[in-house]
């Protein structure tokens, strides 16, 4: 439930450090990037098994993962979709149908670890390769932006765990494991933090000097001294909010290196962005499950890291909106407008 709350923000250095030497793209090369995304790679097509190890994988895990990628062919899944499914099943199982659950799901069987609650089929689905994957398939692909999403991300919007980042150090094992059975690396998937290249940028207004608007919303509240909404004295605003509808998108104000992804007193959720030169932007008050980044990914001007909402403490549902200069809160509005952006 999203909770309202006064809201009383002040500046905070981004815990750790910022990340030094950040290759921040140019307005074309962001552009570029955008084009780039029209099409993401088709679906993967088997052309065997191997019969060594990959990845520390083999045998009858490398013939689940097959069977894994084959559905996700059969079902029109493209290659990332693909990779998500394989990695989400070493998460769960190590690619193996294991025929016994644990303390969070004594009935959960299989591949996926699926539950017998109704919705991923018989016991005898459950433990079979194509039709469990069958299921975890359609699941994903009903996802809203599951395509844009880091896959660990997708993957726990379907498997409903504890940790929404479990399954992120399986991406690049992932990756092995589809190149050895396509016997070639798969064309459009990156390792690493498991983003795309590209991934479908689509920027709220103008991108000028290679900055944008964060979100489409009302400015609401200004950088500065302020009255604290709960009648507790005067507090320092630490940025500017945008009032905008729950669920509205927050974009990345410029191209950088998020630093910072998750919970943070204070603010509910915050997204913290490093630009390099000293520039950092942070955005706040979003739900855990309405961020769609993760810390280490690249992301460009315009990119989507996560919904508005109004988590933490906040009146209502809001983008907070924070920039800062070296480590220090500045105000957004004149660093905004030094670069052509104009919030109001």
């Amino acid at each position: 439930m999203r909770r309202a709350l006064a809201l009383l923000l002040a500046p905070v250095a981004v815990a750790g450090g910022l990340v030094a030497g950040v290759l921040v793209m140019s307005e074309p090369e962001a552009r570029v990037q955008a084009a780039a995304c029209a099409g993401g790679p088709g679906s993967l097509t088997v052309t065997g098994v191997p019969g060594g190890t990959v990845a520390g994988y083999t045998g009858e895990q490398l013939a689940n993962a097959a069977a894994i990628v084959r559905t996700g062919q059969a079902l029109g899944v493209d290659a990332r979709g693909q990779a998500i499914g394989v990695m989400t099943a070493m998460g769960e199982s190590s690619l193996v149908a294991v025929d016994h659950g644990d303390a969070a799901g004594p009935d959960s069987r299989g591949l996926f670890q699926q539950r017998a609650n109704g919705l991923w089929g018989s016991y005898a689905d459950r433990m079979d390769a194509v039709a469990s994957a069958t299921s975890f398939f359609h699941a994903l692909l009903a996802v809203p932006g599951w395509e844009t999403l880091p896959p660990t991300i997708a993957a726990h919007r379907v498997q409903h765990n504890a940790d929404p980042y479990h399954y992120a150090r399986w991406w690049d094992p992932a990756l092995e494991v589809l190149a050895a059975l396509a016997g070639a690396p798969v064309a459009g998937l990156a390792p690493g933090t498991g983003s795309l290249p590209c991934t479908g940028v689509s920027p709220l207004g103008p991108v000028v000097g290679g900055w944008t608007l964060p979100a489409d919303g009302r400015l609401s509240s200004g950088f500065g001294r302020r009255g604290n909404p709960t009648g507790e004295g005067e507090q320092l605003h630490a940025g500017l909010d945008l009032a905008a509808a729950c669920d509205t998108a927050i974009v990345a104000a410029g191209a950088g290196i998020v630093v910072q992804a998750g919970a943070a007193s204070g603010y509910g959720n915050l997204v913290a962005v490093d630009h390099g030169s000293g520039v950092v932007t942070r955005y706040a008050h979003m739900e855990a499950e309405d961020l769609t980044v993760v810390v280490g990914q690249s992301v460009a001007t315009g990119q989507q890291l996560a919904r508005v909402g109004s988590a933490g403490d906040s009146t209502g549902c809001h983008l907070h909106f924070e920039v800062l200069l070296d480590g220090v809160a500045s105000d957004p509005l004149p660093f905004l407008a030094e670069r052509g952006i104009d919030p109001r």
